[in-house]
């Protein structure tokens, strides 16, 4: 927890760890968050592993040379094998497996192309993962964008729940709910739409704002969905990941589709390209406020701001009990 981001650094949930296509049958990939090296894997029969990057033999760096040899990952230093439940295969040498030679193991799930670790600082057992699997059918191949980011994920989940920054950050009319916010368990969802006279006229924008209807769902503090329907009816999906490096870092993942809107796969696949431009472009907007902004426990919020506290109060669950007594 540091001075601005006076947060629990790394509140449980399911994060993105890497994208599917990253992680082919073999690789080995070292990343680095919930401040602790990492290593992932995908084994032979397509089972993917995230585990401590530290062999617990002698500590070798299982992501400098280690290799992934049927269900296992080798470890370069020894030769000790792990299977992907973090216990020890085999030893080339000795008999008896030591108690201790087991990889600390993350518990992961993979959706629409990406792979999730659970992680929990209290170590408590991981609930089956909330994010549900989509049917990507329907829609364009992603187009993704990944950049390290000086801010926590509860400050970007929060720009669901901040109305007024559409206007002023990402030149769109103002916005409305008219449907929440709510949240049951994980899952927090709101539905919003423009309503450029939400604001006072002197910064109203004229008919060159953006017009839209978008359902935004908050999966846990790791996971962002909007699923935006503009002026033209092209409705698009743009996933945001974000995943604690540490207390002042975080990497984000933007992926965005659209919805198929005729038989033409090439026309849609072009719109797909130009509107994620424009989406990181919008999410670039933000970055700059993330990076300087103080995280306020207890903002001066006026009366049409009742989505922050309501998001607040669904952000409480996934931190501990004595961090939240205290907020």
């Amino acid at each position: 927890m540091s001075e601005r981001l006076s947060l629990p650094p790394y509140p449980r949930g399911w994060y993105a760890v890497a994208l599917s296509h990253e992680l082919t049958s073999g690789a080995v990939l070292t990343r680095k968050y919930f401040g602790r090296e990492l290593v992932l894997f995908r084994t032979e029969s397509g089972r993917v592993c995230v585990s401590d990057a530290y062999c617990p033999h002698l500590g070798a760096h299982l992501g400098h040379g280690g290799v992934v040899e049927g269900e296992a990952i080798t470890c370069p230093f020894h030769g000790w094998r792990f299977g992907a439940d973090g216990a020890c295969a085999s030893m080339p040498y000795g008999e008896r497996v030591p108690q201790a030679a087991k990889l600390a193991i993350f518990p992961v799930s993979e959706t629409n192309g990406v792979v999730h670790a659970y992680y929990d600082p209290d170590g408590q057992a991981a609930p089956v993962c909330w994010i549900p699997d989509f049917d990507a059918s329907r829609w364009t191949p992603t187009i993704s964008l990944e950049v390290e980011v000086g801010t926590h994920p509860q400050e970007v989940a929060e720009n669901a729940a901040d109305f007024a920054h559409f206007q002023f950050i990402h030149a769109t009319h103002m916005v409305r709910a008219v449907e929440g916010p709510a949240f049951e368990g994980p899952v927090y969802s709101v539905t919003i739409e423009s309503d450029p006279e939400a604001v006072h006229p002197e910064y109203r924008l004229d008919g060159a704002g953006v017009g839209m209807h978008q359902v935004a769902t908050v999966y846990g503090p790791g996971l962002t969905i909007a699923v935006t329907t503009g002026p033209d009816q092209v409705t698009s999906w743009a996933r945001l990941y974000v995943t604690p490096i540490d207390g002042e870092r975080s990497c984000m993942r933007g992926l965005c589709s659209v919805e198929m809107f005729g038989e033409d796969e090439a026309a849609c696949t072009a719109y797909n390209e130009m509107l994620a431009k424009e989406v990181f472009k919008q999410w670039g907007a933000d970055i700059p406020i993330w990076e300087n902004k103080r995280y306020r426990a207890e903002p001066a919020l006026n009366e049409m701001e009742g989505a922050v506290a309501v998001f607040r109060r669904f952000m409480r669950q996934f931190y501990p009990r004595d961090f939240v007594s205290l907020h």
